[in-house]
């Protein structure tokens, strides 16, 4: 364990000064330009010792050097490879390999939030799949379900979250993105059974939220008598309170419970809901076209 760390730590430090060297030598020939440029003008005549010049181009590449190399490790922290989820990505893409540095570009786009140019270099990776491992593998093709999942492609999205399953990548939050993936592609009756899976399984770290979870999908399918049952069976274990107080505010509304709904949102708020602001808003959108319809009614 502590000799693998040591390799770890060591093709960490490779990697960097990989990194760094193009941006040194860059550094490096700007500030040798600048100083025979300063010697011609002030000393025209005058004659450098090649030894002199030498040493100068020497300084002026290790010092820049070590300053993109210390701004490198000041980018990834305590992380050993990943500027981003290094825990979850483990020993994927830690090689000094052209592969590892496209992954690095593709997991920078998708933590700024360019999810589409993110899935176009995940997905080029992709095309590279027999130079890959099985592990590598499936940290690719989880990243380009994130992607089509966010961009609200869902069919793609549940073939890339599955392929990541069986090249043996699982985080908890995986059978729930798959879940909710068949969910909006309309089949409900898959993504239910996923759902009592999880509910049975007495080790599953996100079991609190499976409630809510179907409650949101029968929400979306303007199902609010059913999306209600599951959000008052969450209140009254106190799963995921905040949110079951939520759902159940817009499940009342939807079946024209309004002050039912009215005191539910109030309390939801109450109790810090997650993303207070999306929550108002589409509280008060069901709201409204309830009203609309008591209006025409």
């Amino acid at each position: 364990m502590f000799l693998q760390l040591i390799a770890r730590r060591t093709r960490r430090v490779i990697t960097f000064i990989i990194r760094s060297v193009p941006k040194a030598l860059a550094a490096s020939a700007l500030f040798t330009a600048a100083f025979c440029t300063y010697k011609m003008i002030s000393d025209p005549e005058g004659s450098e010792p090649v030894s002199d010049i030498l040493m100068y181009m020497s300084v002026c590449f290790v010092l820049p050097l070590m300053g993109f190399m210390a701004d490198e490790m000041l980018k990834y922290k305590t992380n050993l490879f990943h500027k981003y989820d290094d825990e979850l990505i483990g020993n994927a893409f830690t090689g000094i390999n052209h592969r590892s540095a496209v992954f690095e570009k593709g997991l920078e786009l998708f933590h700024s939030g360019d999810f589409r140019n993110a899935l176009e270099v995940f997905t080029d990776l992709g095309k590279d799949e027999k130079n890959m491992s099985v592990e590598e593998n499936g940290v690719n093709e989880f990243y380009r379900g994130r992607c089509y999942h966010i961009l609200e492609a869902c069919p793609n999205a549940v073939i890339c979250y599955e392929k990541a399953m069986e090249d043996g990548f699982y985080i908890p939050e995986l059978p729930i993105f798959i879940a909710r993936c068949y969910a909006e592609n309309g089949y409900t009756q898959k993504a239910m059974e996923l759902y009592k899976e999880l509910l049975i399984r007495k080790d599953y770290q996100y079991s609190n939220r499976i409630r809510c979870e179907i409650g949101d999908m029968y929400l979306k399918l303007n199902e609010g008598k059913t999306a209600l049952k599951w959000f008052e069976e969450a209140i009254e274990r106190r799963e995921s309170y905040a949110n079951a107080l939520g759902g159940a505010a817009i499940a009342q509304t939807m079946l024209h419970n309004i002050k039912e709904g009215e005191a539910l949102y109030r309390q939801a708020l109450l109790n810090h809901i997650e993303d207070s602001i999306g929550f108002t808003r589409y509280y008060k959108e069901v709201q409204a076209a309830v009203l609309l319809e008591h209006t025409r009614d």
